[in-house]
């Protein structure tokens, strides 16, 4: 086993200059290993998932506006839209789902598409470090994606695709990744400039001011945006929208396209739980098996176990058994666990929900336990751990590449206390 310092140090060096809450106090000391076999259902999960919604989407209307007006989405955000051809060929081109392993099997939750998606970077380091500390012998007999360079491959495809020059502005936002440019600490992003330079691809980072401030003397020299802002998280967060649609309507192709986020929506998980006539067997099927129990908050009456319910008696009821989600929202924002939610606030929520005519209603899903091990900082001391887990696949260009996962830690020290979360990678082995 590795040394603990030099684990730790190992750690101080990967994620210099950008923010590491994850590993304060516990950290990961290997991957997250599961069977290669659970990777491969895993990932053609996801890409039968990712078609199945946009087929979803282009069922709720003929084009961008109708598909956005039929969603409740923000009236704000419809200039954003690029042709219906650009929109419809990348809207799916980029996202994480997240998945739970539960007892039966794999259950998506929610399935985030867009090139702002979170735990890029993060995988693509982690498995870097795992790469450079373990054994060789335990390496040969693991897959560790590298989300990076996939997503290099990716962008070369949409430039050639495009019949565009080799360059990409990748325009970010620190304040998004919780760091200040006081420091003039960018690291975040340039190691995302350096995987594109990898690629072939020539690449610079500019902050979202800067862009504009750039598009004044160089409009036409930036073939591809990759754009790593979300519009709605800015509305959310009170910011103006106006230097973002400035980059939508800077002549540029800019990855990936506002539909994306409405592949994303969480209503079409109770559109696809619901069943539709346009869906096959195999479709149902699949919604059965991977998709948990979803409704649309504002439907009146609703089929759940057997029984009809009125849907607002329903989670009254058997409020442990739900979760109440903002379609629209981003980070968890908005994302209400009934079983932990009192019965005074969960009434709150479900008006709330049934205000906005946008919100879901998901059957909770419990992970199964996987075993984790991990660094507890303070001692310097390795533990190995059974845990409940949230996985995060990343999905590049209809594969998966790199797989975050989120799980819970136990408190430093060994003592009664809660402990939190920590952001690990998964290694998938051969058998």
């Amino acid at each position: 086993m590795t040394d603990p310092r030099l684990l730790l140090n190992a750690f101080d060096h990967q994620f210099r200059g950008f923010r590491t809450f994850w590993f304060d106090r516990i950290a990961p000391a290997g991957p997250v290993v599961l069977p290669a076999a659970q990777g491969a259902e895993l990932e053609g999960a996801i890409a039968y998932l990712a078609g199945l919604l946009r087929r979803a989407v282009h069922h709720l209307g003929d084009d961008c506006l109708s598909r956005h007006r039929a969603l409740g989405l923000d009236e704000r955000l419809t200039e954003f839209y690029a042709d219906e051809e650009f929109e419809n060929a990348y809207a799916t081109v980029m996202g994480r789902p997240d998945v739970i392993l539960t007892d039966s099997g794999w259950k998506f939750i929610e399935f985030n598409f867009c090139s702002s998606t979170g735990g890029q970077v993060y995988v693509h380091l982690l498995n870097e470090l795992w790469r450079q500390l373990l054994p060789a012998g335990t390496l040969s007999a693991l897959t560790l994606a590298d989300p990076l360079k996939t997503r290099g491959d990716l962008l070369r495809t949409v430039l050639d695709d495009l019949g565009l020059d080799p360059y990409v502005a990748l325009v970010g936002y620190l304040p998004d990744v919780f760091l200040s440019d006081s420091g003039g600490n960018r690291r975040y992003y340039e190691i995302e400039v350096d995987a594109l330079r990898k690629s072939g691809i020539r690449a610079e980072y500019f902050e979202t001011d800067e862009f504009i401030e750039a598009l004044g003397s160089r409009r036409g020299e930036f073939p591809l945006v990759l754009e790593r802002t979300v519009p709605q998280e800015w509305i959310d967060a009170g910011r103006e929208l106006g230097p973002l649609l400035a980059i939508r309507k800077c002549g540029s192709a800019v990855l990936t396209p506002q539909s994306s986020y409405q592949a994303a929506n969480k209503q079409l998980f109770a559109v696809l739980s619901q069943g539709q006539e346009w869906m096959s067997e195999e479709d149902r099927e699949f919604v059965r098996r991977y998709i948990p129990w979803s409704r649309s908050v504002r439907e009146e009456t609703v089929e759940y176990g057997g029984t009809t319910w009125k849907l607002a008696e329903l989670l009254r009821e058997r409020r442990t058994d739900f979760v109440l989600k903002r379609s629209d929202g981003d980070q968890n924002f908005d994302v209400h666990i009934g079983s932990l939610t009192d019965p005074s606030a969960w009434e709150d929520v479900i008006a709330k929900a049934h205000e906005a005519g946008t919100w879901i209603a998901q059957e909770t899903v419990h992970s199964t336990e996987i075993h984790a091990d991990v660094l507890d900082c303070d001692r310097g001391a390795y533990l190995g751990v059974s845990t409940r887990a949230v996985f995060g696949p990343l999905f590049m260009g209809g594969r998966m590449t790199g797989c975050g996962v989120r799980y819970d830690v136990p408190a430093p020290g060994g003592g009664e206390a809660a402990g939190s979360s920590i952001l690990g990678s998964v290694g998938w082995q051969a058998d």
